[in-house]
């Protein structure tokens, strides 16, 4: 319960967090080993466990992986100043999928090009005192490095002018 409170948990990182803790209880010494079992009777044990345990947790809403996908993509847009790319890649590390991910970002109507924008006004400074042939390097790099589309990047690293 307490790795429930700190944050928000896919179903993909319970499980992993669930067979640790499953292996761990296996393997004490004082418990019941699973060498004193058939090995496949633990295996089924243990995922009819695992599959009981994330069901229950779904029931009672501490797993739900598109509220963690909406969540993340306002926490892209607003705050980290991210691309679709590396958002995707970041939940991908959580287990969920680049189409979940894709098509949660089309739902949100959320317009990459503006956050893209609004990245750039944000380090507006770093870029202040670059000659014009190291603009659009470091201007492309950026927009890069924040995973937006390439599209995006090329338009906006272009422009002399960011707004």
């Amino acid at each position: 319960m307490r790795a429930l409170t700190r944050r928000a948990h896919t179903e993909f990182e319970m499980r992993q967090k669930l067979q640790k803790y499953i292996k761990k209880y296996l393997n004490k010494p004082d418990s019941i080993s699973a060498q004193d079992f058939d090995q496949d009777l633990v295996d089924n044990s243990t995922k009819e466990l695992e599959d009981a345990v994330i069901a229950r947790l779904k029931d009672l809403k501490f797993i739900d992986d598109t509220a963690l996908i909406e969540s993340a993509i306002h926490s892209s847009a607003e705050h980290r100043l991210e691309g679709k790319i590396k958002l995707a890649a970041r939940l991908r590390k959580k287990g969920i999928s680049f189409s979940e991910t894709s098509l949660a970002w089309k739902e949100s109507d959320l317009s990459e090009r503006e956050i893209a924008i609004k990245a750039l006004l944000h380090a507006q400074k770093r870029f202040a005192r670059l000659p014009r042939e190291k603009l659009f390097q470091r201007k492309a790099q950026f927009l890069a490095s924040r995973g937006f589309s390439p599209e995006i990047i090329f338009e906006l690293a272009r422009k002399d002018e960011i707004a």
